[in-house]
Formats: structure tokens, C-alpha cells, sequence
């Protein structure tokens, strides 16, 4: 990476800029827009969410170019979001959050990081570590079967 990011709280005021990211960055795998109106729900950040629950900023040279959420669901912590801005993708910015990730949610007991993982994103979360524990089927718009990995990474 061409600079260090800087990690931080997020503001519940940065909700639109995030909420950009995570759209922008799910785009950035050529989904037709249709699924990307299904899903805008799920990408939306709230000043609420963040204001409610972890979730860290990467700031690169006064850009926040990437963000992490951490839920508790069911006595475990899922990583609900990581994005990266496609113009800071492929430059170690992903595996900087991921590690940071992991950080925050040792830091609050976790001794495992459950990932729901985007499809293109799964060899990713591979390449940390982290391990397929399943997959979540689903019918997107209600007539495209659509898999979803469940990935666990040990703590």
C-alpha cells in the first residue's frame, strides 16, 4: 500500500459517504442494476448503525477510502460490512481492514469472526483465513437462485 490508512471510529454524519462505498464497491463486480436496487436496503448505513455498533473508517491521505461493521448476533460476531472504494482496491487497503477487523473484535471478546461473503469476495476472506462453514440460498427478485457463502475465521 502506498500509504498507511489511518483507522477510526466512524461518525454517524459519514453514513452517506459509507453507505457510497458499500454501493459503490458491490457495483464494482458488474451487477446489473436491478440487484443493486435489491439490495440497497442491506447496503445502507444509518447514523443510527454506526452510532450503535463498531464500525471503523480507513482513512487513506485524508480519504475515507474504506469501512468495517461488526454485529453480535446470536452470542457471536458477524463482520457484517468490509468495502474498499474500487480506486483504492488491489493496493493491500481490504487486508489492512480485515486485520483491523479481527483487532476490534478480539478486543471485544470474539474468539470467531463470522462472514456472510458476497460470492466474488469469498477467495478473499479465503486468503485470510477464513473458512466456508456453508452457504445461504436464495431466490434474488424472486426467480435468480443465489448462493451465498458462510465463512468463519478463528479468532
Amino acid at each position: 500500500m502506498e500509504s498507511t490508512p489511518l483507522f477510526r471510529r466512524a461518525r454517524p454524519s459519514e453514513a452517506a459517504v459509507l453507505t457510497q462505498i458499500a454501493l459503490t464497491a458491490k457495483q464494482s463486480w458488474g451487477y446489473p442494476d436491478e440487484w443493486m436496487a435489491e439490495w440497497r436496503p442491506d447496503l445502507t448505513i444509518t447514523p443510527g448503525y454506526i452510532g450503535s455498533l463498531p464500525v471503523w473508517v480507513a482513512e487513506v491521505e485524508g480519504t475515507v477510502a474504506g469501512f468495517f461493521g461488526l454485529v453480535p448476533e446470536d452470542g457471536q460476531w458477524h463482520l457484517e460490512h468490509l468495502w474498499v472504494l474500487p480506486a483504492f482496491q488491489a493496493r493491500g487497503l481490504g487486508r489492512a481492514l480485515f486485520d483491523e477487523a479481527v483487532r476490534q473484535a478480539r478486543g471485544l471478546g470474539a474468539t470467531e469472526l463470522r462472514i456472510k461473503s458476497d460470492p466474488n469476495a469469498e477467495p478473499f476472506y479465503v486468503k485470510m483465513g477464513a473458512v466456508r462453514t456453508g452457504l445461504e440460498v436464495y431466490d434474488l427478485l424472486g426467480k435468480i437462485r443465489r448462493e451465498v457463502p458462510q465463512l468463519s475465521y478463528g479468532l
